[in-house]
């Protein structure tokens, strides 16, 4: 029997503290029979004349029972607070990540089945929480949704922003009276290094539940990859895997890498694990077929569990070792960049250094050298000469009228361009305007003084490196560092060093060598290894003739030393960033002499390094059109924003771009993109798809007057694993924290059947007055038949009837 507070009122009980009695009419008659009986009691014990403790004990129980029967004439109750029925709010939010279904342990069940087991409609456990609370199922993956019940919320979500739907939750629930949240996930998939001190304020207290079954884990993931493109001609590209063991696992594990476009095995290495060590890395070095996009899939796998891996069609469900597999392989995307890249050379006379620069480069494809050697420097503009004589250069005289006409004069250096693409390429000399500079990526200017290029073209330099981004590289001629002339030049602001004097050293033997950063950089090594290229250093050509130059700028690198038969050591190679551009010396004179001096088999080490040398000009020069992909982590779409310049490289601005994106399944969808106000010649636009596989972006961009400025592309991959199973498990650091800042405290799974009672002591935001009775109670009229059948017995014992 249950009394509420307002059948009590009407009853007009005495109230005592938390202790309420509800028939005080019985008061006085209780009191009264209570003493009759207990005289009655002691007077007949006092007749039978025995003092023993038997006698002793027998009274208590029968008194016992009297009080008991006493203190149930005045119905006894106690008055407490409650969670009004229903009243309250108790949302039940579930994980729907895909990681949710894994079988920890090989159980029968996976977690999210006894979720829907415990909290279907008809299960005891929900329906003890819908008789105390109004609940509420939601569901959760990227967004937050709610159903009418738990089976019908979707099971293959591809991540779990559990922060950012929580905080929905408590925006959606502003102002209701909410008990708490009863929250069931495995917090994983979230990222990496999250701040505890940033979580949401929620309103509400928190209740993570905490799965009871979670032994039996031994998993083998992939926690991470790395790309490095380099301009290493033995291997242009680094791929670094890393992955980690949760668990314990030993044998022997394969990695593979994989040409997903073409399913052509590109490499397979074989690894061993160690009974202490659970993270591991290793590397693949390889250099594509072809430049442009392409995608790879590295896979991971236990030998014992190849057969599983390579024939299963679900990896989610695929019977091997691990708890799943689905966190053994991921897509990589490679971009090398294509060609063709124009690099314009620039010397101050014929040397040998065009000779062997341009044979090197020639064996790249992707690399477009262009030429432009002075031949004859100009003569003074007023000079006495027989009016006979033509004021045509004499390199020219003899060649016919037509070939004279257009021939420098002898106010002009006499420039010879070789390489162009078209007849009145560079015909006026070296390039006076942006567009005519601008077209090239790079530039190598080699034993030229400043005086040779007008204010204007040395200001032109400038705009190329800093606002183009172009590379540019100073070579070690003699008339290159000339003292105060150049440092106080436009191109000795460019460059890396300070020109201390106008000296080069005398003929003497100085041998090259990489400074650490010159170890580090990959287009300054031409072996893979440290010891085989200090191996080959020793080996190499001695060089003559060096500039003395002075200290490096800030911010500039030393990247290459000479070092001189008497151990003097000075800067050979430095290199340093200028604006969106960057800028290297050689100040090495002969490095000819390498080529010219190779012994058999050796030659194609100078190739390489010219090569490498234009490639790392070259290698991140901005170009007219962009395509940058980058993740939204607030929607899980891809942001794609199209940068477009003119060929002055000012932003371009009315420009025509057409859009689309092809995704894993072949289909071509085009995409409408909206100008970026605050940044002009940028359009942007978003994409979500989050079907596994390998996406890629093609634009058109268009100037105003319908030419193409360009084509670009671009390509990202969405993982078959989400980031869920970076980790799997149960992520209880972040339950905690989670738990302890709004309130709440972490439940274990065994004692949900518990909540509703845990719950209704905690302070809720409906409460309710009621009062319950003591006495209504089976313990008490137990106690109290209890009593009198024990003092009966002992009078039993005792003889008496």
């Amino acid at each position: 029997m249950e009394l509420n507070v307002h059948s009590f009122v009407e009853s007009s009980p005495l109230m005592f503290a938390e202790f309420v009695v509800g028939s005080p009419k019985w008061v006085f008659p209780a009191i009264v029979g209570g003493t009759l009986l207990t005289f009655l009691v002691l007077f007949n014990y006092a007749k039978t004349n025995r003092r023993d403790s038997l006698a002793v004990v027998g009274v208590i129980l029968k008194m016992t029972a009297i009080a008991l029967l006493a203190v149930c004439l005045l119905e006894p109750m106690r008055r407490d607070q409650r969670p009004r029925p229903r009243a309250n709010l108790l949302p039940v939010v579930v994980d729907t990540s895909q990681s949710m279904g894994l079988k920890i342990g090989r159980e029968s069940q996976s977690w999210r089945d006894r979720i829907d087991e415990n909290f279907a409609g008809n299960a005891p456990l929900f329906a003890d929480l819908s008789q105390s609370f109004e609940t509420r199922i939601y569901g959760f993956d990227k967004r937050l949704s709610s159903a009418g019940e738990v089976a019908d919320l979707r099971r293959d979500g591809k991540a779990t922003h559990l922060l950012k739907n929580l905080e929905e939750l408590n925006q959606r629930l502003q102002g209701r009276p909410v008990a708490g949240v009863l929250l069931l996930s495995d917090g994983n998939g979230l990222a990496d290094g999250i701040d505890y001190d940033d979580l949401p304020e929620l309103d509400f207290p928190v209740y993570p539940v905490v799965p009871e079954k979670l032994s039996g884990l031994n998993d083998l993931r992939i926690t991470g990859t790395s790309i490095r493109q380099t301009n290493f001609e033995v291997s242009p590209i680094t791929l670094t895997v890393q992955f980690a063991i949760d668990g314990v696992l030993t044998g022997d594990v394969i990695v593979r890498l994989t040409d997903s476009q073409d399913n052509i095995i590109v490499e397979e290495q074989t690894l061993s694990l160690k009974a202490d060590e659970s993270s591991y890395y290793t590397s693949f070095q390889f250099r594509p077929d072809q430049v442009g996009l392409r995608f790879y899939r590295v896979d991971v796998f236990r030998t014992t569990d190849q057969s599983a891996f390579e024939s299963s069609e679900s990896l989610m469900e695929a019977n091997s070792s691990e708890t799943t597999l689905i966190n053994n392989t991921k897509l990589v995307t490679v971009d090398r960049r294509s060609g063709p890249y124009r690099v314009l050379y620039l010397a101050g006379r014929p040397n040998w250094e065009f000779k062997f620069l341009r044979r090197a480069v020639d064996e790249d494809a992707e690399v477009e050298l262009t030429g432009l050697l002075r031949m004859a420097n100009k003569e003074p503009k007023f000079s006495f000469r027989d009016q006979a004589v033509s004021g045509t250069n004499p390199l020219f005289q003899g060649l016919g009228d037509d070939a004279e006409e257009t021939a420098e004069q002898y106010d002009e250096p006499v420039l010879v361009p070789i390489g162009v693409k078209q007849a009145d390429e560079l015909a006026s000399g070296f390039p006076k305007t942006e567009d005519q500079l601008f077209y090239f990526d790079a530039m190598i200017v080699d034993d030229i003084e400043p005086e040779f290029f007008s204010q204007d073209q040395l200001k032109l330099i400038r705009r190329f490196v800093s606002l183009r981004g172009g590379g540019l590289m100073f070579l070690g001629g003699q008339e290159m560092w000339a003292g105060r002339a150049f440092d106080d030049s436009v191109l000795g602001d460019l460059s890396p060093v300070y020109v201390a004097s106008r000296t080069m050293d005398g003929p003497s033997n100085q041998s090259l060598g990489l400074t650490r950063e010159g170890m580090l950089e990959p287009w300054m090594r031409l072996r893979s290894t440290v010891s085989e290229e200090n191996k080959r250093l020793r080996s190499m050509t001695h060089f003559t003739s060096v500039n003395e130059v002075g200290s490096l700028k800030p911010g500039a690198y030393r990247l290459a030393t000479v070092t001189d038969s008497v151990g003097k050591e000075r800067t050979a190679v430095a290199v340093q960033r200028f604006g969106r551009g960057k800028v290297g010396a050689l100040l090495i004179a002969d490095y000819w002499r390498w080529a010219m001096n190779a012994e058999p088999g050796q030659a194609d080490d100078s190739y390489q390094s010219w090569r490498q040398m234009v490639r790392w000009l070259v290698g991140d020069v901005p170009r007219r059109t962009e395509i940058v992909t980058r993740d939204d982590p607030e929607t899980g779409a891809v942001i794609l924003e199209i940068e477009s310049f003119d060929e002055a490289y000012a932003p371009l601005e009315n420009g025509d771009v057409k859009l689309t994106v092809r995704q894993p399944n072949g289909a071509v969808v085009p995409l409408s993109v909206q100008p970026v106000p605050e940044r002009p010649g940028v359009v942007r636009t978003s994409f979500f798809d989050d079907s596994a596989g390998a996406y890629v972006a093609n634009a058109e961009v268009r100037s105003a007057d319908g030419e193409v400025v360009g084509t670009p592309s671009s390509g990202w991959t969405r993982q078959i694993a989400g980031r869920e199973f970076d980790h799997i498990g149960f992520n209880r650091g972040l339950m905690e924290k989670i738990a302890q800042k709004s309130g709440g405290k972490l439940i274990d799974e065994s004692n949900l059947d518990r909540f509703a009672q845990q719950l209704n002591s905690e302070k809720v935001p409906v409460m309710e007055t009621w009062v319950y009775p003591i006495w209504h109670r089976g313990w008490v009229l137990s106690l109290a038949l209890g009593c009198l059948c024990a003092e009966w017995g002992l009078r039993r014992y005792r003889g008496l009837a």
